[in-house]
C-alpha cells in the first residue's frame, strides 16, 4: 500500500493512514480509529476520504471502506491466481481481523507490490511520452527566439538529429 501512495503521491502512508488500512480491514469505524489514534471522528473521515481518493486513482478502482477488502482481495486473485483469506499481510504490518486466526495466505503486499509496479510503469511509460512530445513541440518556439539546433538540443536533452526534423 504504502508503494502505491508513494507511486502517486511521492508521500509515504503516514501512521494515521495506516492506522485507517488495519482498522478498516478489522472491521472497525472512523471513531473507534479515531479513538485509538487519538483524533477527532472528522479528522479521521477527511483523511480516509483522501486516501481511498489516492488508492483508488493508483488502482483505477473506485475504492471505499466498503469496499476495500472486496477490492485489494479480488485484484489479488486476478493477478496471482490465489485465494485470499485472514490474516493479510501488508508490508510488516498484520492486518487481521482476529489475531488469533491463523490461515496460510499469500502476502498481499507482494501481490499489490505487482499490480501497483505495472500501473505504475504504464504510468511513467505515458508521461515519458508525453514529455517527449512536449520537448519536440517546443523546438519550432526556441528557434524562432534565436536558438540554434545545438543549443535546443542541449538544453531539452535531445540528440541534433531530433531537433533538426522538428524545424520548419
Amino acid at each position: 500500500m504504502d508503494d502505491l501512495v508513494f507511486a502517486q503521491t511521492g508521500q509515504h502512508l503516514d501512521s494515521l493512514q495506516v492506522a485507517i488500512l488495519k482498522g478498516v480491514l478489522n472491521g472497525k469505524k472512523y471513531t473507534h480509529i479515531a479513538e485509538e489514534y487519538h483524533c477527532s471522528a472528522g479528522h479521521t473521515k477527511d483523511e480516509a476520504y483522501e486516501l481511498w481518493r489516492i488508492l483508488s486513482e493508483a488502482l483505477g478502482e473506485d475504492l471505499n471502506k466498503s469496499n476495500f477488502r472486496a477490492t485489494i482481495e479480488r485484484l489479488g486473485v486476478a493477478n496471482a491466481y490465489s485465494n485470499m483469506v485472514n490474516p493479510v499481510q501488508i508490508g510488516n504490518i498484520n492486518l487481521c481481523a482476529n489475531p488469533s486466526q491463523s490461515y496460510e495466505t499469500e502476502n498481499i503486499e507482494s501481490i499489490i507490490e505487482e499490480t501497483a509496479r505495472s500501473y505504475v510503469k504504464e504510468s511513467l511509460t505515458i508521461l515519458e511520452r508525453e514529455r517527449q512530445k512536449a520537448k519536440l513541440e517546443i523546438i519550432p518556439n526556441l528557434v524562432e527566439l534565436g536558438l540554434t539546433a545545438e543549443q535546443v538540443a542541449s538544453t531539452l536533452g535531445l540528440s541534433l538529429e531530433q531537433v533538426k526534423k522538428c524545424i520548419p
